[in-house]
């Protein structure tokens, strides 16, 4: 038996402890040099390792800056939804806050909390959120311990995503993106968070090219590089009703649910052969043609109607998902080798 007992600081995942340390050190002082003045700290190469890991696996970099959600951030200032969107980043590039429970009746429950937070939105992204907010408020009211166990989310976590929360925003005043003083520039940067269409173009344009269609006549979900994608179990979009449903239709019941052909997600796993996508949100044509794709598309880009034959496209025809099956005034919208668009030629034009 050891006579004194393990530093915490050598027992805690090494991702998770790179992400503390982040939060504590200094601006200018890496996570490595930082950790390298504890009395007893983890080899340096190991610590190094688990930072790699952290840029390969969640696009972070705790020394640097991260493209994937810092795009993400950026758009929001620009599309004045921050707040909203700062909450989502940082749960995304620290993990899932929900508790994935042992027992299959708890993991029924965990699921039907994960869908009362969703607000009929189809969108993971919006139990991130709403499940944060409804944590702020329990924390001020005095009982966050309570509504963590009731809504199966972990406390350290939440703290996790405040304290990212805090040090981004410090670092978008910093850079100038935000003002550094006054109530009224944090409102300016947030004149749109309640929109949530707004909200989701600031995610499209951070998760491009995290991108996925729906084939309604197989009722599949396809992505560049794959035939055929799955919901990932802890997905909200992944049970399309609160009763139970056979895991072999499942996945079929919940596609055939989705009321829009284009969803967006923050990361693509394999098990068995099987991709599977987590963090899911549906989203419309129209604002996939605004906000996906390079920031400045070629000119032949945009193909009239008559070229559209033989092309495979999407058969989203506008943002309201009405269906007008008129092709002749109807373009061919070209965003990557994969990504074409169906829309109308207007729609096309202001795209460009």
């Amino acid at each position: 038996m050891l006579e004194f007992q393990t530093p915490e600081l050598l027992r805690m995942p090494l991702q998770e402890l790179c992400l503390h340390t982040k939060l504590l050190a200094p601006i200018n002082c890496p996570v490595v040099d930082f950790l390298m003045k504890a009395p007893d700290p983890p080899p340096a190469l190991i610590v190094k390792n688990a930072l790699q890991m952290l840029k390969v696996s969640r696009g972070i970099h705790l020394d640097g800056n991260c493209p994937h959600l810092g795009k993400m951030v950026l758009c929001a200032v620009v599309l004045k939804c921050l707040d909203p969107v700062l909450t989502i980043a940082c749960a995304l590039a620290y993990r899932d806050p929900f508790v994935l429970p042992t027992l299959a009746s708890q993991k029924r429950a965990a699921m039907l909390c994960r869908k009362r937070f969703t607000a009929g939105t189809f969108s993971d992204h919006m139990v991130l959120l709403r499940a944060f907010q409804a944590w702020q408020k329990a924390r001020s009211d005095g009982w966050e311990r309570a509504f963590c166990e009731k809504n199966f989310l972990s406390q350290a976590t939440m703290q996790i995503i405040v304290g990212t929360r805090t040090q981004l925003l410090g670092q978008l005043r910093a850079s100038g993106f935000v003002r550094a003083r006054g109530g009224a520039d944090i409102r300016e940067v947030n004149a749109n968070s309640e929109n949530w269409a707004v909200v989701k173009a600031a995610l499209v344009a951070g998760m491009y090219p995290n991108l996925v269609h729906v084939d309604r006549q197989s009722l599949v979900l396809t992505a560049p590089k794959e035939k055929k994608v799955r919901f990932h179990p802890t997905s909200v979009l992944s049970q399309p009703e609160y009763k139970k449903i056979p895991p072999v239709n499942g996945q079929t019941a919940a596609v055939q649910a989705l009321p829009t052909d284009w969803l967006i997600y923050d990361e693509m796993t394999r098990a068995h052969r099987i991709a599977n996508i987590r963090c899911c949100s549906v989203v419309t044509p129209i604002t996939v043609a605004l906000f996906c794709g390079p920031a400045r598309l070629p000119s032949n880009a945009l193909h009239a109607s008559a070229s559209c034959q033989g092309d495979r496209v999407s058969s989203d025809s506008s943002d309201s998902e009405m269906e007008d099956r008129a092709t002749s005034n109807v373009s061919l919208l070209k965003l990557d080798e994969w990504l074409h668009l169906k829309l109308d030629s207007e729609v096309c034009k202001l795209s460009l």
